[in-house]
């Protein structure tokens, strides 16, 4: 959660019409940009060998370092038998390693074994080399703009995430869903 968040709701006042259609804007060439790029990486995990979904889980571990199964599928927003059937199939492949969490024997903590990583270093060059390409006629003070504009995004849309997690159920929304 944002360290400013504290389930306060900031509400874009009716008259800034302009500003929700620049949002509006925004949100349509996220999911352009969201598809793009899951496309890429679906074909860069097929060449691999790899189902998409092995790929993220490959990279979660690789941020985490080590993990619980159970906290890996949260991080994923996958069921935990979904995480399991993929860490089997993964571990099967030599690409992680399980072990008992000593400090809960019930539980089971996943790593990436030295050929996880190696995968990873590819694969990882494979989309940084994307990237690259699709920057390549961009001037580098504008690449770096891009990414700092995008950590400020993020940190707004994790705030407006922390906002909205807190609120009571919209009645909009449920009168859409009933």
């Amino acid at each position: 959660m944002h360290a400013a968040c504290r389930c306060s709701l900031v509400v874009v006042p009716e008259s800034s019409q302009s500003m929700r259609d620049a949002a509006e804007r925004v949100l349509d060439r996220m999911a352009l940009l969201n598809r793009r790029s899951r496309a890429f990486a679906a074909t860069v995990a097929q060449r691999s060998g790899l189902q998409p979904a092995q790929v993220q889980l490959l990279f979660a571990l690789y941020r985490a370092s080590e993990c619980r199964v159970a906290d890996l599928a949260e991080q994923q927003l996958v069921d935990p038998s979904v995480a399991s059937r993929q860490i089997a199939s993964l571990e099967k492949a030599g690409l992680i390693a399980r072990r008992s969490d000593p400090e809960d024997g019930r539980a089971t903590l996943v790593s990436l074994t030295e050929a996880g990583l190696d995968r990873l270093r590819v694969l990882r060059r494979l989309h940084v080399r994307a990237a690259a390409d699709a920057l390549a006629d961009w001037p580098l003070e504008h690449v770096d703009r891009l990414a700092a504009d995008l950590e400020v995004l993020i940190g707004g849309i994790e705030h407006a995430h922390a906002n909205f997690a807190g609120l009571e159920p919209d009645n909009e929304l449920q009168e859409q869903h009933a």
